[in-house]
């Protein structure tokens, strides 16, 4: 079947499909391990700079917006949907890791939201990361955010340095 012209199509890159998939799924099969093995409250060390702690996360980032889980689901949801859009617009392959890894990221934040207890919109993200010293913790589609973000951040950094002037090689004359 043939869209007709007027209806724009949508086609994301193959590289932000495929690392946001792998990024899903890793996290997806990290959070069942944890929930089965892990006893909420109950930290477990690993090594000198690691904690595992089994934490359901109602609010946003840092805590933000505790208490307003529907409005926090809202939020990622319509983010997720505005870098879904982006990424059908990206040419470039560093963006489409960088947008990969935010949407793999916010998808798997997102089942968790959705899916999760006590119901549809409100339900807890399941953090079970913890650096040693640190007071919150995190999931694998949380460390996918953070690497799609500075993925970002070295891409313009990389592009500002590129335009740069370059120091001129003619030699120096002394007076």
């Amino acid at each position: 079947m043939r869209l007709p012209r007027s209806i724009p199509t949508m086609r994301l890159p193959r590289r932000t499909l495929i690392i946001a998939a792998a990024v899903v799924l890793v996290d997806a099969t990290s959070k069942v391990i944890v929930a089965h093995w892990l006893v909420p409250g109950q930290v477990v060390r690993v090594g000198p700079l690691l904690e595992l702690d089994l934490y359901y996360n109602h609010a946003g980032a840092s805590n933000a917006l505790t208490g307003h889980p529907v409005l926090v689901s809202a939020l990622s949801l319509l983010s997720t949907a505005v870098l879904v859009i982006m990424a059908a617009q990206v040419r470039s392959r560093g963006v489409a890791v960088a947008l990969g890894l935010l949407i793999g990221g916010g998808v798997g934040n997102l089942v968790d939201r959705l899916a999760g207890g006590p119901g549809p919109f409100r339900g807890g993200v399941i953090d079970w990361i913890r650096p040693f010293g640190s007071r919150g913790s995190m999931n694998l589609a949380d460390l996918a955010i953070n690497l799609g973000v500075l993925t970002f951040v070295g891409l313009v950094l990389g592009g500002w340095a590129r335009r740069l002037p370059r120091p001129s090689r003619a030699p120096c004359s002394a007076p």
